[in-house]
């Protein structure tokens, strides 16, 4: 098309303005329902688009697509409409010009070439607010994973601070009362059959204490242990392990493969790690229960580059995907009666032994990979 009759073309769009804008802002009330104030308020808007497309088309000057593309998504958030029904209505503005030159009397070439022009513009403003309106979602998905992320550390240093108040305000009274218990205890002659109530009380106060030891490990400040490391074989802390859960293994039917290689020994906390590793043991004997036979648990040890990773894994019912992505969270828990707090005390244990914890559950192996520095 040559540049005379480009512009007499021109010429009519600027001429035809008034009543294109029109049908276009009427498309725009049936498509979004909006009342005729909105109409007159939006009527500059289109005007301005549409002062773009001519310039576009007459081919004058080279245009920025980007700042139009930035400035429709903006009018889309501000009325809060939809990016798929707005490109319904792109479209239908796209066939309301295209019936348009339809009509004029032009030659077909010149139809043809005209509606070629007009869909690559469409097309250019098309593709420039899709740009913008993924860079805008990504940005609000940013700030919204930055906003959980805050609540979450926000969760956890007020849980770290009633973990240690509530462990504290336990333990005080808990001392005192083994004191006297124990002052009780040497009051009675021996031999008595009352001893052995001293034995149960004595037995409960233990686990008590073990309780609360535990509910302090969900802080996250470091007490006088965690910086009590020593070198500790994980080969030894593993067969311990099996050892002390063989009779749960043989009462449920559990088979066991330990494949350990090499001696590996690290510098840790071994209580803390063995415990650690408990939790992991007694989850797969908690989640094998749920299903009648065929009952496995895999422990395995590798050394990967300068880590070590324990791997611990079950062929019990997967976690479900709904809780899976919180798993390690304090007080999410699978089972009906869990308490929740198991996973989330090794997560902290590995931390503070500067690892990590990681949890696949697909098909029908369920493993736990703790990785540790070596």
């Amino acid at each position: 098309m040559s540049t005379y009759q480009k512009t007499i073309i021109v010429g009519k769009f600027i001429d035809a303005k008034p009543l294109i804008i029109s049908e276009v802002l009427e498309e725009f009330r049936e498509c979004f329902h909006c009342t005729e104030e909105d109409i007159t308020r939006l009527t500059g808007d289109f005007s301005r688009l549409f002062d773009f497309f001519i310039s576009y088309f007459s081919g004058t000057k080279e245009l920025d697509f980007e700042d139009v593309g930035e400035e429709i998504v903006s009018f889309l958030h501000a009325r809060n409409i939809n990016f798929e029904e707005f490109t319904v209505f792109f479209d239908s503005c796209r066939m309301i010009l295209e019936n348009w030159v339809e009509k004029q009397p032009i030659t077909e070439l010149e139809k043809a070439s005209s509606i070629a022009t007009m869909n690559k513009f469409f097309l250019e403003l098309l593709k420039a607010y899709t740009i913008e309106m993924n860079t805008k979602n990504e940005e609000d998905l940013n700030i919204k994973s930055n906003e959980i992320y805050q609540l979450q550390q926000e969760r956890l240093q007020i849980l770290s601070k009633l973990s240690n108040s509530f462990a504290h305000e336990i333990r005080n009274p808990l001392t005192s009362i083994k004191g006297f218990i124990q002052l009780l205890e040497n009051r009675i002659e021996k031999p008595s059959n009352e001893g052995i109530y001293f034995d149960y009380i004595n037995q409960e106060i233990m686990e008590l204490e073990e309780q609360v030891n535990q509910i302090l490990y969900l802080s996250n400040r470091k007490n006088h242990q965690d910086f009590n490391h020593h070198f500790v074989s994980l080969n030894e802390l593993t067969i311990n392990a099996v050892s002390k859960f063989q009779p749960l293994f043989n009462e449920h039917r559990i088979e066991v493969d330990a494949q350990l290689k090499k001696q590996i020994v690290i510098k840790g906390i071994e209580d803390q790690l063995k415990l650690a590793l408990y939790k992991l043991i007694q989850n797969a004997i908690d989640a094998l229960l749920m299903k009648d036979k065929d009952r496995k648990v895999i422990i395995q040890m590798n050394v990967v580059e300068e880590s070590v990773v324990i791997t611990v894994a079950n062929n019990g019912p997967p976690i479900p995907a709904v809780i899976k992505k919180n798993i390690f969270d304090p007080f999410v828990s699978t089972k009906e009666l869990g308490k929740g707090i198991g996973l989330a005390i090794t997560k902290q244990i590995v931390e503070k032994h500067n690892g990590s914890i990681q949890c696949f559950s697909e098909g029908i192996w369920t493993k736990f990979n703790l990785t540790l520095p070596y």
